[in-house]
């Protein structure tokens, strides 16, 4: 092998340190280019941002064009090419006042995101619970720093940044979703990180790898280290958990519903 690809791929693994584990993957009909799961519910979006829901084994489209769609304790969100956000409400998408390119409705009825110039914001539960598109006044807040994907869960806040550097933000809540006011680098990198609805995490690395987060809780929500899934050989563009399943999304845009009965952990 010649040193510098040796050098490379060594770097690479360094990124991140990890142990890794075996998952069984089925491939599901369609094409995406981002997934969210939560709340046993599952929504997409195509690259002509066509939005589409799962119910049972079939795919069904829902009317309107969104980049990035979301399900959550908050319900179901998006934005669209123009960074406009929206509210699924009675089967009608809502705007809602604010500019967001990335958004997450993970959190403990809060919704949180990103938006064109890496400004995170967090939308409190007073503002997203009962939201129907009435003239209330949205309570945006911005929390200091800067990040290009922000996903949050029962009991903390994960991001990346430009860099693909990682930060946890602990102490989050429905009514406090800045939480306490700091963020802890992770030691990795990650180009896309999403927090699931029990506060495990995942992400995808700049050359497609996919990793799990380990030992995250409501104690130590920054958990321990990395679990390097091996899925797909680089190949992984975008992830989301819920209920068990890791939905996985290529680059190519195949879609993959992947779980793991945690038997065959191994050693990288």
């Amino acid at each position: 092998m010649p040193l510098r690809i040796a050098t490379l791929l060594f770097a690479l693994h360094c990124l991140l340190p990890t142990s890794c584990v075996e998952y069984s993957c089925k491939q599901v009909p369609g094409a995406l280019v981002q997934i969210d799961v939560g709340v046993g519910q599952l929504f997409g979006v195509n690259k002509a941002d066509n939005i589409y829901t799962r119910f049972g084994s079939s795919w069904k489209r829902l009317p309107g064009k969104l980049k990035h769609v979301t399900v959550g304790p908050a319900g179901v969100w998006g934005a669209n090419k123009a960074d406009k956000i929206y509210k699924l409400v009675g089967g009608n998408w809502v705007n809602v006042p604010g500019l967001l390119k990335q958004i997450d409705a993970g959190g403990d009825q809060f919704v949180a995101g990103a938006n064109h110039v890496d400004a995170p914001f967090c939308l409190p539960k007073k503002n997203t619970v009962g939201y129907s598109g009435s003239n209330s006044a949205m309570n945006w807040r911005q929390i200091p720093g800067g990040l290009k994907y922000y996903s949050c869960g029962p009991y903390s806040c994960w991001g990346v940044n430009s860099n693909d550097t990682i930060f946890v933000r602990k102490g989050v809540n429905s009514s406090n979703c800045e939480g306490d006011g700091s963020w802890q680098e992770v030691p990795g990198r990650l180009s896309m990180i999403e927090v699931g609805s029990d506060g495990s995490v995942y992400g995808v690395s700049s050359v497609g790898e996919v990793f799990r987060r380990d030992s995250t809780s409501a104690l130590k929500p920054e958990g321990t280290g990395w679990t390097n899934l091996q899925l797909y050989g680089g190949q992984v563009k975008h992830v989301s958990y819920d209920l068990g399943h890791l939905w996985v999304i290529l680059k190519n845009g195949n879609i993959y519903d992947c779980t793991n009965d945690f038997t065959n952990e191994c050693t990288a």
